[in-house]
């Protein structure tokens, strides 16, 4: 009778050890969840609250167009460097890189790279194409921030 005792008393400590091992891994896995979780929300939100439009785009000289965009979003913009630009004739867009000294590239006008851009303030960017620009021919503007929010404009030069 006493050894059965014992054995019944060994199982319920090994029972109990399991469920601790068990509920240990649980709770740990769900910790990771909720974090994995909580990133998503937080990006998906700041994706919700940056928008930004392009306003206007007019020609600056034969190779050139400046570019007014407005953030009208409910947050600030940061990381202005981290932005893509795609330009081009509507049936060849090209990624244009950021400031590389060489054409094509686009610069900020009056705005620091490191800077943030606040809500409601317009800034202006420079895109500078390798090639004269075609009369008669729509282009299109895309930029698109580092959240990946984006917004495009198509204009014609005249």
């Amino acid at each position: 009778m006493a050894s059965g005792m014992i054995s019944e008393g060994i199982l319920i400590i090994a029972s109990i050890v399991v469920a601790g091992l068990i509920t240990g891994i649980v709770v740990s896995k769900v910790g990771t969840f909720e974090g994995y979780y909580t990133a998503t929300t937080e990006a998906q939100k700041d994706k919700m609250l940056s928008k930004f439009e392009i306003i206007h785009v007019s020609q600056l000289n034969n190779t050139s167009v400046n570019a007014w965009i407005k953030n009208t979003g409910l947050t600030p913009i940061k990381g202005l460097g981290s932005s893509d630009l795609y330009f081009g004739p509507i049936t060849s867009v090209d990624f244009v890189e950021y400031s590389t000294g060489t054409t094509p590239q686009w610069i900020f006008n009056g705005t620091n790279v490191d800077s943030v851009w606040s809500q409601g303030d317009t800034i202006q960017i420079t895109i500078q194409d390798g090639t004269a620009l075609q009369s008669n021919t729509s282009y299109l503007v895309q930029l698109t921030i580092s959240n990946g929010e984006s917004d495009d404009y198509i204009f014609s030069v005249p």
